[in-house]
């Protein structure tokens, strides 16, 4: 289902209801007590295959399974063994009590609070989101909550990866968007042999998210002060574009690329059309779920990396960054508005 929960095998914990799908258990404190049973233990095998009778073992290859026999008395014995995944030999696992350990000590101190933790897909993935503090803040009249989101894959299919968000992790959907709507600052852990020398810089990375969000409200405040109008806002989306290729005059594409940012900055997600912070807005919007992912040439799974860590993610940091640096914004403007005169042409 599109959830992700496997109702044998995953539980959530939330401390704010069962939420939309109804799987998740209400509790109000979540520590390590109450979470146990999805603090499984993962098995490491040889890999093998069976042929005309014999075994044989995959060179270079292994087998990893969750191991719930200790902790899910709730379901039958015969199912407490789940098979994840076949890696490499020199895959580095990264169990759920690890990145736990290593949450509760990144954030040790500080008035932190989990708000969600728990398995989907089998237990394929895990995840924990976690508020510090007063996590909302208002800029522009609109309201942001942000939750540094810990998340890792048994599958192969994500990295251990640490970071700030305004969506809170409560199924695969938000642990999706969660992704998409990642700050820049973000901690990655491969499952390599120096995973656990990796997870000791992890307070650092705690320390860079919390001075992330003071200089994104910072910047978000500015840019909200800036009037702009809709030519102008075209001929910026434009300019970026100039200064992007180092072309004088744009491609078709790109030209329509600006042409829909400039859409979007009176007419995108809660844009008004009035501010460099609607532009800032209608640029993230396109290289969020707009075209500047390949909305309708690429899978999901694709539009969702290159939103979140891929070519789109790079676009949004930087447009943003220009729009915030008050000499290149004028270049932009002069490039832009002589891009847009010349297609015009």
């Amino acid at each position: 289902m599109a959830s992700g929960i496997d109702k044998e095998v995953d539980l959530i914990y939330s401390n704010e209801g069962t939420e939309w799908h109804r799987f998740a258990t209400l509790t109000k404190l979540i520590n390590r007590k109450e979470i146990q049973k999805v603090l499984w233990k993962i098995i490491q095998s040889p890999a093998m295959v069976e042929v005309e009778g014999s075994k044989i073992v995959l060179p270079n290859h292994k087998v990893l399974c969750a191991d719930l026999r200790e902790v899910r008395t709730d379901i039958a014995e015969e199912n407490r063994i789940i098979p994840l995944h076949i890696p490499k030999a020199g895959y580095q696992v990264i169990d759920n009590e690890q990145v736990w350990d290593m949450m509760e000590k990144a954030l040790d101190g500080l008035d932190a609070t989990v708000t969600s933790v728990g398995t989907l897909e089998g237990g394929k993935k895990f995840f924990i989101s976690v508020t510090i503090g007063d996590s909302e803040m208002i800029v522009n009249k609109d309201k942001f909550k942000f939750y540094i989101n810990f998340v890792t894959s048994h599958d192969g299919t994500i990295a251990m990866v640490v970071y700030d968000s305004s969506i809170r992790i409560v199924c695969m959907n938000t642990l999706r968007w969660s992704m998409d709507a990642a700050g820049e600052v973000n901690f990655r852990i491969m499952h390599t042999k120096n995973a656990d020398l990796a997870m000791a810089n992890l307070p650092d990375l705690i320390n860079a998210i919390l001075k992330g969000r003071a200089e994104f409200k910072d910047v978000m405040e500015y840019l909200a002060t800036c009037k702009v109008d809709n030519n102008d806002a075209l001929a910026m989306a434009a300019g970026y574009f100039c200064i992007n290729t180092g072309d004088e005059e744009l491609s078709s594409r790109s030209m329509n690329a600006a042409t829909e940012i400039a859409t979007l900055f009176s007419r995108g997600i809660a844009c008004h059309g009035e501010t460099l912070y609607d532009l800032a807005n209608g640029a993230t919007e396109y290289w969020t779920s707009g075209s500047g992912t390949g909305r309708s040439n690429v899978n999901e799974g694709t539009r969702l990396y290159r939103s979140s860590m891929g070519s789109a993610a790079e676009h949004k940091q930087m447009f943003v960054a220009l729009l915030a640096n008050e000499d290149r914004r004028k270049e932009a403007l002069k490039l832009g508005k002589a891009a847009v005169k010349f297609a015009n042409t």
